[in-house]
């Protein structure tokens, strides 16, 4: 009977004592840093600071005054930094579901030429999802050129 590749002998990785030592040093500091997020949590702060996000969130969903917008992003950060500082780690400015402005988008895009389309949403303090719409208007009209493709595509003002 022939041998294939699934009846061939394993050959086995083992890791040193220094690998498996620095392994469990590692899942300690882990432990520890979700044993801080947790005591953290149980501060009631933490549920109106929460909330307070949240709403800003809402706001900024619902205006179309720049102004505001501005005025609303600045306190979020305030926030965030606030949170941040109690090692509670709150997404910074991820509004999943929220759009952005065309004009943020090509203001960033024109400031930054060839980022990626991640680098921009980080960027503007949001996730990619919500500069789709932006930025595949912005191509439709030629205010922005692509190069690549898919997560590779970088973008630059047209």
């Amino acid at each position: 009977m022939p041998r294939t590749k699934a009846m061939a002998p394993r050959k086995y990785n083992r890791r040193g004592e220094d690998q498996l030592i620095a392994d469990l040093q590692a899942k300690i500091e882990t432990i520890k840093a979700r044993a801080v997020v947790k005591a953290a949590k149980k501060d009631p702060t933490y549920r109106y600071v929460s909330k307070a996000l949240k709403s800003i969130d809402a706001a900024m969903a619902s205006t179309g005054d720049q102004a505001l917008r501005t005025a609303l992003q600045e306190a979020r950060a305030t926030l965030s930094a606030c949170m941040q500082l109690k090692r509670v780690l709150m997404p910074q400015g991820r509004r999943s579901g929220v759009s952005v402005e065309p004009d943020a988008v090509l203001a960033f895009v024109q400031k930054n030429p060839g980022q990626r389309g991640e680098h921009i949403a980080a960027g503007l303090g949001t996730d990619s999802k919500a500069i789709r719409p932006a930025m595949k208007q912005l191509i439709e009209a030629g205010q922005v050129r692509t190069k690549g493709e898919r997560r590779g595509m970088q973008y630059w003002a047209g």
